[in-house]
């Protein structure tokens, strides 16, 4: 039964991408396969893929193989918003007159009310789920230096490549040397990653190693204390980049395509499906996760499966917005995912803790539990998704209020 709720799951996700299709007529393409319109439906189904991924990764989910489709691609999913953020920025800046000058106000400022209000929101969050913490974990938590939300590291940084953007389009008189610079600061991202890993390892090298290591450290040396501990940060934002390039790019990326397009389709469909499965390898054979492989910390193996993974999203990208100058799919459904997609995305957090009881027991949640038919997988899954659409509301209700306040 499980194995079916899986495929049916699977099946309605599939006919959501296929749902009011807009097809090109035969040696035709869709000429707004890149409009901010078209676009809402990826970055819906997108958001509803990172709910899935996390719901897959619940320890009686995961245990069972339940969703096990989603629970090793969510970076994929991440990857859409960080393209279509970088492509519709620059599409904007390039025809709407004045687009940086309000810049702030408009893009940037709605991400930060997000991240305060979800700060404050998590608090009697951590005290009713009883993680404990001290005065100055609570203080820099509300401020956000580090998470109260483990799932809330996506606007910081999709706020710190905004601001790169405007930066850069702002100082820099040619647009390469501006793309150059959104670049590097992605890559310093990505470098503090590999560098500092998932925990504080370099505070008196080794100590890790012990078997009560991390039952007795300090709090900021245990995993993922503080920004860019965990690979999620930065394992998808070089796509906001390729965004970015791609909108550059775009009539000449276009002109190429239509020239001999199905081969061309063919050739990206099977670029695209082996480096999926060389990005899918690295994860399972080399890993981030090294400082547990009895290797040190890892640069190297980290190195391998991130360049591992860009190639992969590079290629199936690619492979996914040329298909679009053929197909793609416009329904409420994918919009309505797309308009709240910050939103759902931060509240999923408060939502699948709040219903641990129903799949997990043991003071840490990880010991998994199955009821009679498995009941409990079905009803955790349905309370889930109704729990996060009902705080989606109260979320962006909240920020939209603060927001007017701000801008009175």
């Amino acid at each position: 039964m499980l194995s079916i709720f899986s495929y049916i799951v699977y099946a309605l996700c599939l006919g959501l991408l296929v749902f009011m299709p807009v097809c090109a007529k035969r040696g035709q393409f869709n000429e707004d396969c890149f409009s901010a319109d078209s676009f809402k439906g990826v970055k819906g189904f997108a958001a509803i893929g990172v709910l899935l991924h996390h719901i897959s990764q619940d320890p009686a989910f995961a245990e069972l193989k339940v969703l096990g489709f989603f629970n090793a691609i969510g970076f994929i999913f991440v990857g859409i918003f960080f393209f279509c953020s970088g492509y519709g920025l620059y599409k904007s800046y390039r025809v709407k007159k004045g687009y940086l000058d309000g810049f702030f106000a408009k893009r940037m400022l709605p991400i930060l009310v997000a991240i305060y209000v979800m700060n404050i929101l998590y608090v009697p969050f951590n005290i009713a789920m009883g993680y404990e913490k001290n005065a100055l974990q609570w203080v820099l938590g509300v401020l956000g230096l580090i998470l109260l939300n483990d799932q809330g590291w996506f606007p910081i940084v999709i706020f710190i490549m905004y601001g790169a953007f405007l930066f850069a389009f702002k100082k820099f008189k040619k647009e390469a040397g501006a793309l150059l610079f959104v670049l590097i600061v992605a890559l310093v991202q990505v470098a503090v990653f590999l560098v500092g890993g998932h925990f504080a390892w370099w505070i008196g090298y080794g100590w890790f190693q012990g078997p009560q290591s991390f039952g007795t450290c300090a709090w900021y040396q245990r995993i993922m204390a503080f920004w860019f501990q965990g690979e999620w940060w930065v394992n998808s934002t070089l796509m906001f980049v390729m965004g970015l390039y791609w909108a550059m790019k775009e009539d000449r990326i276009l002109s190429f395509f239509k020239v001999n397009y199905w081969l061309k389709f063919a050739i990206l469909l099977v670029l695209a499906a082996v480096f999926t499965t060389l990005g899918q390898l690295a994860i399972v054979k080399v890993g981030y996760w090294t400082e547990f492989a009895g290797r040190g910390v890892g640069h190297l193996d980290k190195l391998i499966t991130f360049i591992a993974q860009q190639l992969e999203l590079f290629f199936l990208f690619a492979f996914i917005f040329v298909l679009r100058m053929k197909f793609f799919s416009r329904n409420r459904v994918l919009n309505f995912f797309s308009s709240v997609s910050l939103e759902f995305y931060l509240m999923q957090r408060i939502a699948i803790n709040a219903m641990f009881f129903l799949t997990t027991t043991g003071a840490d949640h990880r010991t998994p539990v199955f009821k009679a038919h498995y009941w409990n997988i079905y009803a955790y899954f349905f309370a889930v998704v109704a729990l996060d659409l009902v705080l989606t509301f109260v979320f962006k209700f909240i920020n939209k209020k603060v927001l007017g306040l701000l801008r009175k």
